[in-house]
């Protein structure tokens, strides 16, 4: 029930902070820096967009698998996402080779962003975690102190 809860509010933010960015990006290049406006630029929002859902996805799989597993799902998130940034940049370069550096740039200004955004919100579900495990200990513990003490 928690995870439900965590993955809805994941989303919800995730989609949230994806539309501000890109809406404050296109903007930036709209208004200033319009000659550096290229078109494949709707395609980086929605890349960090997708793999946002599939970090969720995966976090959702690693609960049931043990709180233990957390961690290293996190860092293979984090490889996975830096291999195919890395990619998608050389191949941008490789095959479009239109306004290359206006294009890494915002890739790479998306990239710290969402790597802000979901490094926050994983950490903070992760301490959440822990203090809900903390509270059953306790819980634990009191009943079962009640219990023999009746």
């Amino acid at each position: 029930m928690l995870m439900l809860a965590v993955k809805k509010k994941f989303v919800v933010e995730h989609t949230l902070a994806g539309i501000v960015l890109t809406g404050i990006v296109a903007l930036v290049y709209h208004l200033f820096i319009p000659e550096r406006y290229f078109l494949w630029f709707p395609a980086i929002p929605i890349f960090f967009y997708l793999f946002g859902l599939f970090y969720i996805g995966m976090f959702t799989f690693s609960i049931r698998l043990g709180q233990d597993k957390i961690a290293m799902t996190y860092m293979v998130c984090k490889a996975i996402k830096f291999i195919l940034s890395a990619f998608v940049m050389i191949a941008y370069g490789f095959l479009v080779r239109h306004e290359i550096v206006a294009f890494v740039g915002t890739f790479i200004f998306f990239y710290f962003a969402f790597l802000i955004f979901e490094t926050r919100f994983f950490l903070l579900f992760e301490e959440k975690l822990k203090q809900e495990k903390k509270n059953n200990e306790k819980t634990s513990v009191h009943s079962n102190n009640s219990a023999s003490a009746g």
